[in-house]
């Protein structure tokens, strides 16, 4: 009973953390339901009974109907599965017929993957709900027909998912009448590729229809609110019947609860002495969730990328631990899931000041003056030309009168050298410092100049630093906004430069990189590095990289990508800035393919051949991972002891993922690394 009890027991523990606000979407079982079927990614997995030595046929129940060409079956005993040819099925009769009957308390369930209009149930936000797989997307269709079994007598509480992410309500509409859904104006068509799933609760079931499409009436349902699935004569067993005794509850891939903005749990707080404080407030369940200290430039370029500890306040230093230089920066919390959820805090302007001179940022951008900014009796006086030009003000100098005008969208602002007076709009208005001539540079009060053009002014003390936005401060933090900052490495990565040093001449290398969601500061963290390691190999050396994600998941990033070999490390880091830490899947990846496909590129190369695998996941393995891999450890063991191809790993230092590369490494005869240590907080300066 291993596959049951395992689903009982992640079931167990989603419900003794379902208080946590970061943990959502583990489907419930009531205690009386029976539920011999539920979805996991984009398969549903069916649970048959147990074998008992004697019987040889099996009956499935299912609410789609099931042929040879809607979807592609495969069958497991004890979670191995079992070759086709040992087998058959009949889909009219919805059975398996073993050659040989299953042992005696022999596990058996099969997947399938999911079609156009298969429907299932399946556990959303603590209710039951039907899902529904719409047809049609093509990259431009907004419009969905919903194909379903049964008759709804309302549109309330759907909700509709687009590769596991879902959709506000305020950007879709369900029709009752027509049975349609409709995306509004500012979503994007869906992609040919993409998964569309709609859901409705089982309280808006009215009945379900016949094979004419008649409605029929439905004056008892279920416990679990749901009418017998389809292609079946008898209703589904209760918890009494014989047939089963042990219920294995549903597992669904979770929803993305956490909210963004002024909701987000966590904070950024500012203190002296240019440090920052790290506290991220509700715990969350790794490794579904991950949680980083996201650093922008003025240019909304990532500078830093950092793993958090979610419940353990942490403080850095800006300088030092982050190796932040002078200039505006903008940090935020972002936590993302493996399936592309994001969730993130207010962006938070932080000026840094490591020189001895008054700094003015404006609209983030640190400014440079001809004559530096000087304070005179508390107050900033700055170049009035520079200034007023920086806020989008005309600007004139009447040097007979030794008067400055400024103008801007109908406001008209009059300064004169050594005057405590100015006039706005012809209002006049009283300094607390007269504008002056320093070093013949004409220095006008920031405060006052920047207040009456509609800006907002903050003295930063910790940084000697003024700081001016026109507008609040606004910075994207979405994935796709996240390019990283074309700058020269200052540091050496302690764990590549291990490595170099074992290889002693000429070497191509492929970095194989798992980019999910996880491993933003991981990808960070080679890219700062990475030059200074091909600089440290022997000449003649080359690069390439293998990207991936989960081939199982589908998303609007490839899942699977190749990078040509070059011996130009700028390439080579341009490559890695590419990089993109979105997606994912399940927690398992598909490092096998990657390395199967670095393996393929090194194959008849001349140098030496090298693979460093960089992941925080265990792999999809054949055999284990229910249908999603073709390969297994063994025959990528094989791979690299045949191409003698070395392998080293930068990889979790326990759990499965470090079982698995373990094997790996020592087929390679590699070394593993803690990928812990994969920081750019603890690089050797």
């Amino acid at each position: 009973m291993k596959f049951r009890k395992t689903i009982q027991l992640v079931m167990a523990i989603i419900l003794l953390f379902g208080s946590l606000s970061l943990w959502a979407g583990g489907a419930k079982a009531k205690a009386n339901d029976i539920i011999s079927e539920f979805r996991k990614g984009y398969e549903i997995i069916n649970i048959l009974k147990d074998g008992d030595g004697q019987t040889r046929e099996f009956t499935y129940t299912t609410y789609n109907k099931l042929t040879g060409d809607n979807t592609e079956i495969r069958l497991y005993r004890n979670q191995v599965e079992i070759d086709p040819q040992k087998y058959t099925v009949d889909y009219d009769r919805n059975t398996f017929t073993f050659d040989k009957a299953p042992d005696a308390g022999a596990e058996l369930h099969f997947t399938y993957s999911i079609h156009p209009t298969f429907e299932w149930e399946e556990g959303l936000s603590g209710s039951n709900y039907i899902g529904n797989a719409l047809d049609g997307a093509d990259g431009s269709t907004k419009v969905f027909k919903l194909t379903t079994n049964y008759i709804l007598n309302s549109n309330k509480k759907v909700s509709l998912y687009i590769d596991s992410t879902k959709v506000p309500t305020s950007e879709f509409t369900f029709n009752l009448e027509t049975q349609r859904i409709t995306l509004s104006e500012k979503r994007t068509a869906p992609s040919a590729k993409s998964k569309v799933y709609f859901y409705f609760p089982v309280t808006s079931i009215a009945g379900t229809k016949t094979s004419s499409g008649v409605a029929q009436a439905n004056p008892s349902l279920p416990s679990n609110g749901i009418e017998p699935p389809i292609g079946t004569e008898s209703p589904v067993p209760s918890v009494e019947s014989p047939i089963e005794t042990e219920a294995p509850v549903v597992w669904v891939e979770p929803e993305f609860h956490i909210p963004s903005g002024e909701s987000y749990p966590g904070q950024v707080i500012l203190g002296g002495n240019g440090k920052i404080t790290i506290n991220v407030t509700t715990v969350v369940i790794q490794p579904t969730y991950t949680t980083y200290l996201m650093v922008k430039n003025a240019s909304n370029e990532v500078v830093r990328q950092i793993r958090v500890t979610p419940g353990k306040p942490t403080t850095y230093t800006l300088n030092k631990q982050l190796g932040l230089t002078t200039g505006g920066y903008y940090i935020y919390l972002k936590t993302v899931n493996q399936s592309g959820g994001l969730a993130t805090s207010v962006p938070q302007f932080v000026p840094i000041n490591l020189e001895s001179k008054i700094q003015v940022f404006v609209e983030g951008k640190m400014q440079a003056y001809t004559q530096a900014p000087v304070n005179v009796n508390g107050n900033v006086l700055v170049p009035f030309r520079a200034i007023f030009e920086s806020l989008g003000a005309t600007v004139k100098w009447d040097s007979a009168t030794q008067t400055v005008t400024a103008t801007k969208e109908g406001k008209t602002i009059v300064l004169k050298i050594g005057s405590t007076t100015a006039y706005v709009n012809g209002v006049p208005v009283t300094l607390s410092a007269a504008p002056q001539l320093i070093n013949g540079s004409t220095m006008v009060p920031i405060r006052f100049v920047s207040e009456a053009l509609g800006g907002l002014v903050e003295w930063s003390n910790s940084s000697s630093s003024v700081i001016v936005f026109q507008n609040p401060p606004s910075i994207p933090t979405t994935a796709e906004s996240e390019k990283p900052a074309q700058s020269e490495a200052t540091s050496t990565s302690p764990i590549l430069q291990k490595i170099s040093q074992g290889i002693t001449t000429p070497t191509d290398i492929v970095f194989v990189m798992d980019v999910t969601g996880s491993m933003g500061e991981v990808i960070g963290y080679v890219k700062e590095t990475v030059k200074k390691f091909a600089d440290s190999v022997p000449s003649g050396s080359n690069f390439s990289i293998v990207a991936y994600r989960d081939i199982n998941y589908r998303s609007t990033y490839k899942d699977l990508e190749f990078f040509p070999f070059t011996n130009d490390k700028n390439v080579l880091k341009t490559n890695l800035s590419k990089l993109v830490a979105a997606g994912g899947g399940d927690e398992n990846e598909s490092g096998l393919e990657a390395i199967h496909m670095a393996a393929q590129q090194l194959a008849g190369r001349k140098n030496a051949k090298r693979i460093i695998f960089i992941t925080d996941a265990p792999v999809h393995d054949k055999g284990a991972s229910m249908g999603k891999t073709t390969l297994s450890l063994g025959q990528i063991i094989n791979e690299l002891k045949t191409n003698k191809i070395t392998l080293d790993a930068i990889a979790p230092m326990n759990g499965l993922a470090n079982t698995q590369i373990t094997q790996l490494v020592n087929a390679g005869k590699g070394k593993i690394y803690d990928i812990k240590k994969a920081s750019v907080t603890l690089l050797e300066k």
